[in-house]
């Protein structure tokens, strides 16, 4: 650690707790030029009338801090810093909205196509995951959305239960024996029996919308569109913690399609048409790893209706992938580009 600390970013206030902050600003600086993990970052507050400060608690997520911190197990994405105030006598509480970015580029990956399977190209795939050996899909657009069972080896659909018009189905995961599937706008989730049998509903919370869904054999993790995954309990469903998923760059959006695969989450990304999975540590949300799938939907049939690579699942060691429309689903071995 610098025992002479230079500042270099200078960040503004975004967000007070109220109208009144008496006078008060609060400033984070940090080593970096950007706040990254192993930045050490400093809370100052600063008086534009030069009012007295008598003492000051400050906080990082509320849980309290000195003023400057090392950002060592710290999660990325979004953080709070709050500070208390107390000047003659009166409390002032103002918070501070900020990044915390990766301190490392991710891994550059690419792909080989190790065997071809037959997906049902009317399928607009939304999630996708194997168990007990049988491979499980979602599928969404309004009026076409299902969830199914399929045999991997010949493609051939052995139950599907179709949803009502009005939702368009979204990801799903297996745990414990049971199904869930998300729907997109609804607010609604379904929990079905392995014979595909509807047995109850569940809502959403703070999350935006449903898009993807995994689990890592405790929680089940959820994609709502937006930067976050949520943690949720697996009982009530409820979103219980979350993830900013972010680089050394940037925050990641659109996080759609999920697949928990070996102490990582695998993500697909609905954006700029771009075939990429991106793998993310479920710990901290940063990006370690980004899979180029540059090629991959030329392999397919040249429909009007194929759409973006979406659909990542996990079987005995082995990697599959495919996509909205597709006719193939691939069996892929992939391996970094360096």
């Amino acid at each position: 650690m610098k025992h002479t600390i230079v500042f270099l970013s200078f960040l503004s206030v975004l967000n007070c707790n109220s109208d009144d902050t008496g006078g008060f600003k609060i400033q984070i600086n940090s080593t970096s030029s950007s706040i990254s993990l192993e930045s050490e970052i400093s809370i100052d507050v600063k008086s534009t009338n030069n009012e007295v400060i008598d003492s000051i608690n400050y906080f990082l997520n509320d849980t309290k801090i000195n003023n400057k911190i090392l950002l060592s197990n710290n999660k990325v994405g979004e953080n709070i810093a709050k500070v208390d105030i107390y000047s003659k006598g009166k409390k002032y509480s103002i918070n501070k909205r900020f990044d915390i970015y990766s301190n490392t580029k991710p891994e550059l990956m690419t792909y080989k196509i190790i065997k071809e399977f037959n997906h049902d190209k009317q399928a607009y795939t939304q999630g996708l995951e194997f168990y007990n050996n049988f491979l499980f899909e979602s599928t969404g657009l309004n009026g076409k959305s299902s969830i199914r069972r399929t045999n991997l080896s010949n493609g051939e659909v052995l139950d599907i239960t179709n949803l009502d018009y009005e939702y368009f189905g979204e990801g799903l995961t297996v745990l414990n024996d049971k199904i869930y599937q998300l729907t997109w706008k609804n607010r609604i989730g379904f929990i079905y029996d392995l014979n595909l049998k509807k047995t109850g509903t569940f809502n959403y919370g703070n999350s935006k919308e449903g898009w993807g869904l995994c689990n890592d054999g405790e929680f089940i993790y959820k994609s709502d569109g937006t930067s976050k995954i949520w943690k949720l309990n697996p009982d009530t469903l409820e979103e219980i913690d979350f993830i900013d998923v972010m680089t050394d760059k940037s925050r990641i959006k659109n996080i759609n399609e999920l697949e928990f695969i070996e102490g990582r989450i695998y993500a697909n990304t609905y954006q700029f048409n771009r075939d990429v999975v991106i793998i993310i540590n479920p710990l901290n949300g940063i990006v370690e790893n980004v899979i180029d799938f540059t090629g991959i939907r030329d392999e397919v049939l040249q429909t009007p209706d194929i759409d973006v690579m979406n659909g990542i699942a996990y079987n005995n060691g082995k990697l599959f992938v495919t996509g909205k429309n597709w006719d193939k689903i691939f069996e892929v071995e992939v391996y970094s580009k360096k």
